[in-house]
């Protein structure tokens, strides 16, 4: 499924339906029955990374380098459909529109960004019309579910700042940088928020998982307790996070430690968790991971090869043999960091950007 590494397919579940977003199109699955098989939808041969609906209609977001029919807009669930993407957003070659989001009441309001240099638009108009509302270029950009009016933004902010966390209240006209208030270790990736207390957000990063109570204006940032000395390069990288349907205090939380599948849950809202012990089958080395969704009693991961299903009592019983505890993270001002995250002692080896004591330091 790999197309380049701005591609970022998604999975919508749809009552009983899994939808998954592919490079070969958009596919469906009926969950209800174990002995079904998946089937194309639409969209085929078209690389889609993510979809909204309104009614019949479906505009599904195109991931593509080479030219900038980003938008395609279909009657029939992609079986026929047209580009209709804008001028203002038929950007230079080279730039990708990877995240997609659509507002959780009204239908016809959606959010787009792009990557690495295009910056946020925002549509009420199901994607006829567009308004850029931010400069930034996030990996992850989405809606509060319950409170619309604010929108999130995270990731890195290349060559201008370490990391990335912005937020607007008032639906883009304004936003506020929380970058410094996370620290610099690490990034925040895709955010979680509690669907009994909607003031309350969780999202992992880099080493670390970052916690907010009041709807993000400050956070909590937690580091995880190692047993024995680790490897910081490729440790503990977690992308997705998402809180129980049933449960508000358990959740779930899914991503990359030592470069390996892992997914890890809490019973506490993320006080304490199970160690990371599950790693899917993968089918290739160094397999890409796009998503995850839940339905009913299963987590669904999406990969580059497949769906996999993880059983979320699977989860929980970890937790009675293994949990591991979290605390604040410890103080290295002198520490050296390169843009992905990864510690470093000798920047001045190589050539490139690093970050030190939150500052930009540029090697020749």
């Amino acid at each position: 499924m790999r197309e380049g590494g701005c591609f970022r397919p998604q999975l919508h579940v749809e009552g009983d339906i899994l939808y998954a977003c592919t490079n070969q199109g958009l596919f469906s699955m009926d969950l209800s029955d174990d002995g079904n098989e998946w089937q194309l939808v639409g969209f085929e041969g078209i690389p889609i990374q993510n979809y909204a609906r309104r009614g019949d209609e479906m505009l599904a977001l195109r991931y593509n380098h080479e030219d900038t029919r980003y938008l395609l807009l279909s009657h029939d669930e992609g079986k026929t459909y047209e580009d209709i993407t804008p001028d203002i957003i038929k950007i230079k070659e080279g730039i990708s529109f990877l995240n997609f989001d659509q507002h959780p009441i009204q239908s016809d309001a959606l959010i787009v960004s792009s990557w690495p240099s295009g910056g946020i638009y925002k549509s009420a108009d199901f994607g006829k019309t567009w308004e850029k509302v931010s400069d930034t270029t996030p990996e992850y950009i989405g809606f509060h579910p319950t409170q619309p009016e604010i929108i999130y933004e995270t990731g890195y902010k290349i060559l201008e700042s370490y990391l990335d966390l912005q937020i607007t209240y008032n639906g883009g006209e304004t936003w506020q940088d929380q970058s410094s208030s996370i620290g610099m270790r690490g990034t925040v990736m895709r955010i979680a928020f509690s669907p009994a207390n909607p003031d309350r957000w969780i999202a992992g990063g880099s080493h670390q998982i970052y916690s907010s109570m009041d709807n993000g204006h400050t956070w909590n940032v937690y580091e995880f307790l190692h047993e024995t000395p680790v490897n910081w390069d490729y440790v503990s990288n977690w992308h997705f996070t998402t809180y129980d349907d049933d449960n508000a205090d358990i959740v779930y939380m899914t991503g990359y430690q030592n470069t390996e599948h892992k997914i890890m849950c809490s019973t506490d809202g993320g006080k304490s968790w199970s160690k990371p012990y599950i790693e899917p089958t993968k089918k290739e080395p160094e397999e890409l991971m796009f998503d995850m969704k839940q339905y009913k009693d299963k987590l669904l991961i999406l990969t580059e090869t497949d769906v996999y299903e993880v059983s979320k009592a699977e989860l929980l019983s970890e937790l009675q043999t293994s949990v591991q505890s979290l605390e604040p993270p410890a103080k290295e001002e002198a520490t050296v960091y390169d843009l992905l995250g990864r510690q470093t002692t000798e920047p001045k080896l190589s050539r490139g950007i690093y970050i030190q004591n939150r500052r930009k330091i540029v090697t020749q």
